[in-house]
């Protein structure tokens, strides 16, 4: 499969498809899309994964957001897309940390983080009970998603 690595200038219909995978609260999504960048991976000019990334603190950026086709996972996407951008934003010096946030109850995800070179570095206690962003209880594993866990890396 060829791939390629490109920014989104436009959010279609499609990509937000791909957002509700990861997140999903439109809620959530509209609290931090517009102040992303975000960019998109694509074979034969469809949309296959979608990562979007936010400048959060002096020297840091957060992926917000990561997420591929149903149709296209288990097939190392979501590494493609987090090695994509660490590599893109490396080379920019205003950078020197990434992080991410991801559920307690996300085991795959944590997995993947932890392999790419994430540490724990917070646990956000009752992050997901807010329903201002997330108004219907959030469940994953057979479990109820209360916590997050924020992890980090060096660029």
């Amino acid at each position: 499969m060829s791939l390629k690595f490109n920014p989104i200038t436009k959010y279609t219909p499609k990509h937000y498809e791909l957002l509700l995978e990861a997140d999903p609260s439109l809620e959530s999504i509209a609290s931090y899309l517009s102040r992303c960048e975000s960019f998109e991976l694509t074979s034969n000019h469809q949309s296959v994964g979608i990562i979007a990334i936010m400048a959060t603190e002096s020297q840091t950026i957060e992926i917000m957001n990561i997420a591929v086709h149903p149709k296209f996972q288990g097939q190392g996407l979501g590494t493609r897309l987090i090695q994509s951008a660490i590599k893109f934003y490396s080379t920019n010096p205003s950078f020197e940390k990434i992080t991410i946030m991801t559920g307690t109850t996300s085991f795959g995800a944590l997995y993947l983080y932890q392999k790419l070179g994430f540490r724990c570095k917070q646990i956000l206690s009752n992050h997901f009970i807010n329903p201002t962003l997330y108004p219907h209880p959030l469940h994953e594993n057979g479990l109820t998603l209360k916590d997050a866990i924020m992890l980090e890396r060096t660029l």
